[in-house]
C-alpha cells in the first residue's frame, strides 16, 4: 500500500478525528496557559504589578475557563481514546504533505541525483507552553513562526566544503544558514506547531512529515506524540515510525522513537548504462532525556538500528535502485565525553554509523561545539544576539557561561540549572577538558555508502529561542575508486583503534 497524506484511510475516521481535536484543543491550551502563569522563567519581568495580575487575576480567569471547557474536552478525549483503540490497525502514524494529488507516489525519476545533499537537526522545543516555560523558554505561539522565518533564511554560498581541506573553526560555527536540503526537527509536538511550520515550510519544502505517534496506552496513554517533523525537497518514497518501548518517566505520556523516510534523489547510471534511481534514507529520533542510572537510551539505540536495518531491507530494490546513503539525526541525550555517558557511546550503532565530530569514543574532534544550553542563560543579551553568540561559541573559555560541559556523571533534571564549574584559587572561569562540550545533537553518516563529509556547521540561527543549537551537515557522492579507499582507511583506523 502506498504511502497517504492523511492518517485515516476514509471519512469517518478523519471526522471523529477533527471532532476530537475540536473539543480538546481550546481546553489543552487554556490549561496550558493556566499552568505557565506559575512558571517564571528569565525572560520574565519581575514587577509587583507584573506578578500580582499573572498569580492573582490572569490565572484564576484562565483556571475558571478551563474548568468550564473540562467536560467538553473529556468527551473530546474519550473520542480520541476509542478513535486509536478500536482502529489502530487503520490508522498511518504521520501526515505527509506532498505537491500532487493521491496517494503520495511520485514518478520514477524526477532529476538527475545531485553530488552534494546538506541535512539539518534541531530541537526546537514546540510544545504545549507551560512545558516551554519549565524549560526557561518562552511564547510558543510566537516562537513557532520566528523560527520558521529564520530557517526559510539560507545562504548558498556556505554551502562548500569545510572538512576536506584545512579545518578552521571559524568556518564551522555559524550565524546563518546554509541551504538545507532535509530538515530534521524534535518536539514539535503542539498541532498547532505542527500546523504553523507546515505552512510556512511547505513552499520550500514540498514534502514533509508530521503530527507522527502511535498512541495508545503502551505508548503514550494517547496523549503527546513524537515531536518528530521531517521537511525534504525530495519525493518521500516510504516512511516508518517505530515507538520505542524502551521508556521512563515521561516517555510514557509521550511517543518517543525513530521516523524513517526513504527519498527519491533522482537517477543515477548503472554499471551497464542503464538508468537506475538514487535513493536516501534519512532517520530522525528523539531519545530519552534525564535517564539517571538506567541505561534506557542505550537500548533504544539498539531499536533505532534494528528498525532502520529492517525498513532499508524491506524497501530497497537493489535491481532498480542504488542506495546514496543513510543519514541518522536527531536529539541523542549523551555526549561522547561525559564520564557518565561511556556505555552509551560505545554502542554497536557508531561502528555501523560514523560521526563527523568524533575523533574516537571518548574524544571529539578540537573543533567540536556542545550543543546543549544551560537553560537558566537563554535570556542572557549574548545568547539573544546570533553574531555575538557565534563568537562566544569559538572562545573555549566563554562558551562554558552557555554550553554545558562533557562532565557528566548522571543525567538528571539537575542539568536544567547546571552551572559552569571555577577556579578554586582565583574564581574565574578556567578552559578545561570538554568544556562547553555536551554535543548531544548529532548527524550521523552510514559507513561504506556512496558518499562522503564534506562539511558540518554549528549554528546560532535560533539562539535564545531553543535550549539547543541546530547542527547541520553535507555530504558530496563519490566514485567507486574513492568509496573504497575510503573503506580502506576505515578498516585501517579500526586495526589502529
Amino acid at each position: 500500500m502506498g504511502i497517504r497524506r492523511s492518517r485515516y484511510t476514509w471519512m469517518v475516521p478523519k471526522g471523529i478525528d477533527l471532532v476530537s481535536n475540536l473539543l480538546t484543543q481550546p481546553f489543552q491550551h487554556i490549561f496550558s496557559l493556566t499552568l505557565s502563569c506559575y512558571i517564571i522563567t528569565t525572560f520574565d519581568t519581575y514587577t509587583f504589578l507584573h506578578l500580582f495580575l499573572r498569580f492573582a487575576v490572569i490565572g484564576p480567569l484562565l483556571a475558571i475557563l478551563a474548568l468550564v471547557l473540562l467536560p467538553v474536552a473529556t468527551v473530546g478525549f474519550l473520542l480520541w481514546i476509542l478513535l486509536n483503540h478500536f482502529g489502530a490497525s487503520n490508522i498511518q502514524p504521520y501526515r505527509l504533505t506532498t505537491p500532487d494529488e493521491g496517494d503520495g507516489k511520485n514518478s520514477m525519476f524526477s532529476s538527475e541525483c545531485p553530488r552534494r545533499f546538506t541535512f539539518m537537526s534541531a530541537n526546537v522545543i514546540c510544545v504545549p507552553e507551560f512545558i516551554v516555560r519549565i524549560n526557561n523558554v518562552r511564547n510558543v505561539y510566537w516562537r513557532m513562526k520566528e523560527i520558521a522565518r529564520r530557517f526559510l533564511k539560507q545562504n548558498r554560498d556556505l554551502n562548500i566544503p569545510n572538512l576536506l581541506n584545512h579545518i578552521q573553526g571559524e568556518n564551522l560555527i555559524q550565524d546563518k544558514l546554509p541551504e538545507v536540503d532535509v530538515m530534521m526537527l524534535q518536539e514539535v509536538s503542539d498541532k498547532w506547531a505542527n500546523y504553523s511550520l507546515v505552512s510556512s515550510l511547505t513552499a520550500r519544502y514540498p514534502y514533509i512529515i508530521y503530527d507522527v505517534g502511535v498512541h495508545s496506552f503502551g505508548t503514550n496513554c494517547f496523549l503527546m506524540g513524537s515531536g518528530l517533523f521531517l521537511a525534504s525537497r525530495y519525493p518521500v518514497l516510504a516512511v516508518n515510525f517505530h515507538p520505542y518501548h524502551n521508556i521512563l518517566h515521561y516517555g510514557h505520556l509521550a511517543s518517543i522513537g525513530v521516523l524513517t523516510a526513504k527519498l527519491d534523489l533522482g537517477s543515477v547510471p548503472g554499471k551497464d548504462g542503464e538508468e537506475l534511481r538514487g535513493v536516501g534514507y534519512v532517520s530522525n529520533t528523539h531519545t530519552q532525556a534525564y535517564q539517571g542510572k538506567k541505561l534506557v537510551i542505550a537500548r533504544q539505540l539498539t531499536e533505532l538500528q534494528e528498525t532502520v536495518r529492517q525498513f532499508i531491507s524491506e524497501t530497497h530494490n537493489p535491481d532498480k535502485e542504488v542506495i546514496i546513503f543513510s543519514v541518522v539525526g536527531g536529539d541523542f541525550n549523551f555526549d561522547n565525553m561525559s564520564p557518565g555517558d561511556r556505555p552509551t557511546r560505545i554502542h554497536p550503532l557508531f561502528t555501523e554509523y560514523e560521526d563527523p565530530c568524533r575523533e574516537c569514543e571518548g574524544e571529539d574532534k578540537h573543533w567540536a561545539v556542545g550543543t546543549e544550553h544551560r537553560q537558566r542563560q537563554l535570556s542572557h543579551p549574548a545568547v539573544s544576539n546570533s553574531t555575538i553568540f557565534k563568537h562566544i561559541l569559538m572562545n573555549k573559555v566563554e562558551r562554558r557561561k552557555f554550553i554545558i560541559d562533557a562532565d557528566i556523571l548522571e543525567q538528571t533534571s539537575d542539568l536544567m540549572y547546571s552551572s559552569p564549574k571555577i577556579d578554586p584559587v582565583t574564581g574565574e572561569l578556567m578552559e578545561v577538558m570538554g568544556g562547553g562540550g555536551r554535543r548531544i545533537d548529532l548527524l550521523l553518516l552510514r559507513a561504506g555508502d556512496r558518499v562522503r563529509f564534506a562539511s558540518f556547521w554549528f549554528l546560532t540561527i535560533i539562539s535564545s529561542l531553543s535550549d539547543h543549537l541546530p547542527v547541520a551537515m553535507m555530504v558530496e557522492r563519490i566514485d567507486e575508486d574513492q568509496r573504497w579507499k575510503e573503506q580502506e582507511r576505515r578498516e585501517w583506523e579500526y586495526q589502529l583503534g
